[in-house]
């Protein structure tokens, strides 16, 4: 049975601690750690069932990162025909990695939060911010990124102190480690 996340009352008390537990979880994960480091998190990973996920805006798929930011009952609203693939990781998936296809560009519909209150805004996304988007996205619908995977070579195994070699020239298009399906079930 597939679990969808619950809208939530982006000015509730219940919605704020959701939020700092969710910070809290985002930073545990990235200090002391070199890569991959988080650069989405959807409160259903950590067991809430909430439509509430953080995204770093600035992450560019080859390292950089520098603004995670909270949005809540995200929507796409608007997505391009025109699709690119990458390579995608997860929190609740492990050392589970593969190659997924998805819009390039989106448009969302969601509230943020700024020091000034809560703000309904509509937003364009490209390229990798558009990718983790759809990833958090899918969390709260009740899927992970192998849901998306067809072809069986597209799944692979990766140990942490591979990512840098992964990531590295496109390594992961050829990725000889594999991993299956029965693998993330």
């Amino acid at each position: 049975m597939t679990k969808i996340a619950k809208k939530v009352d982006p000015r509730s008390l219940e919605t704020q601690k959701i939020i700092k537990i969710m910070f809290q979880t985002a930073y545990g994960e990235q200090k002391g750690r070199n890569k991959p480091i988080m650069v989405g998190l959807a409160a259903p990973q950590i067991g809430i069932f909430k439509r509430i996920i953080l995204v770093d805006v600035k992450a560019d798929g080859k390292g950089k990162t520098g603004d995670l930011r909270v949005y809540i009952n995200p929507e796409i609203i608007w997505s391009s025909k025109r699709e690119g693939e990458w390579y995608e990781g997860c929190y609740s998936t492990g050392r589970i990695c593969g190659i997924v296809s998805r819009p390039i560009t989106i448009k969302i519909k969601t509230f943020t939060m700024t020091p000034q209150g809560c703000n309904r805004e509509f937003r364009k996304y490209s390229d990798y911010v558009a990718r983790i988007f759809q990833h958090e996205i899918d969390h709260l619908d009740g899927k992970i990124f192998t849901d998306h995977i067809k072809n069986p070579d597209h799944l692979h195994w990766v140990e942490e102190k591979e990512f840098p070699l992964y990531r590295n020239k496109e390594a992961w298009r050829n990725w000889p480690k594999k991993a299956s399906l029965n693998m993330v079930k």
